[in-house]
């Protein structure tokens, strides 16, 4: 199928849990739910003022998270289209919005600087996690939803509890930018990828870095680690994807064929 109805660019699109549904998140201002067996659009959620920048599922399926350069986040209803919350706190664009493993809180970054978590419930915010220094890039949660990740302009990346918004680690040792940062499925390890051509492994207990894997030619964008956690995949501005060993750091393959940078990087469920 080719999900056609926006009237601008669609800066994301991701599938339901239960791979029945896609949301796409559109620079038109609205996010679209589609059916994946027909390819037809079942809702259009509109109430954005300005260009939505992110647009999941919750776990279960039955809401949605949108962030939106409105200086807000919402959350839907998946299966009428409702607004059932509309998160306000940021003071300048919303960038990223993601949930928590249990569907009960929220996450959003900020042009402002911060990182905020809120109760999906009720819309409050509980937590603000402020940069040191440029913006967040974005933030993700810990498997167990107790910790949350965010990567930023500045070289390094940090862990966080999600009860006290305490930060625990700051993961030094880029040169440059780290533009994702995500955790390893059992939650005991964080990979980053940086502008300076490099991907980390860091131990989250102790937040030292276990790991430089190093050998791309460009900046990297993204990298993510597989589902049972024994590889990692990054992608790179040098036209190629990487996999390698998550437990010595050693690269196994190169994917070369594309003609231009690589944004992100995915590995495939079975």
């Amino acid at each position: 199928h080719t999900l056609r109805g926006h009237q601008n660019s669609v800066h994301s699109a991701a599938f339901s849990p239960d791979c029945k549904r896609v949301i796409t998140a559109s620079l038109d201002t609205n996010a679209k739910i589609w059916s994946v067996e027909s390819g037809e659009c079942l809702h259009t959620l509109q109430g954005h003022s300005l260009e939505v920048s992110s647009a999941v599922f919750s776990p279960d399926g039955a809401t949605v998270l949108t962030a939106s350069l409105d200086k807000t986040a919402k959350i839907w209803c998946a299966q009428s289209g409702k607004c059932l919350q509309t998160l306000k706190g940021h003071r300048w664009d919303v960038f990223s919005a993601v949930f928590s493993p249990d569907g009960t809180l929220a996450l959003t970054t900020s042009e402002d600087r911060t990182a905020k978590v809120w109760r999906v419930e009720s819309g409050e915010c509980l937590q603000t996690l402020r940069a040191q220094g440029p913006r967040f890039i974005s933030a993700v949660f810990s498997p167990d939803g107790a910790l949350a990740l965010t990567a930023s302009l500045n070289p390094v990346a940090q862990i966080w509890r999600v009860d006290s918004g305490k930060c625990l680690h700051t993961l030094r040792g880029h040169q440059n930018s780290v533009h994702s940062a995500a955790f390893s499925p059992d939650g005991e390890r964080v990979i980053t990828a940086s502008q300076d051509k490099e991907a980390k492994i860091w131990s989250v207990e102790s937040g030292e870095c276990l790991h430089t894997l190093s050998g791309h030619a460009d900046a990297l964008r993204s990298a993510t680690y597989s589902p049972e956690g024994k590889l990692v995949l990054t992608a790179s501005d040098d036209h190629t994807a990487r996999v390698w060993c998550a437990e010595t750091g050693e690269c196994l393959r190169t994917l070369a064929g594309h003609q231009d940078r690589l944004h992100s990087v995915a590995f495939m469920l079975h």
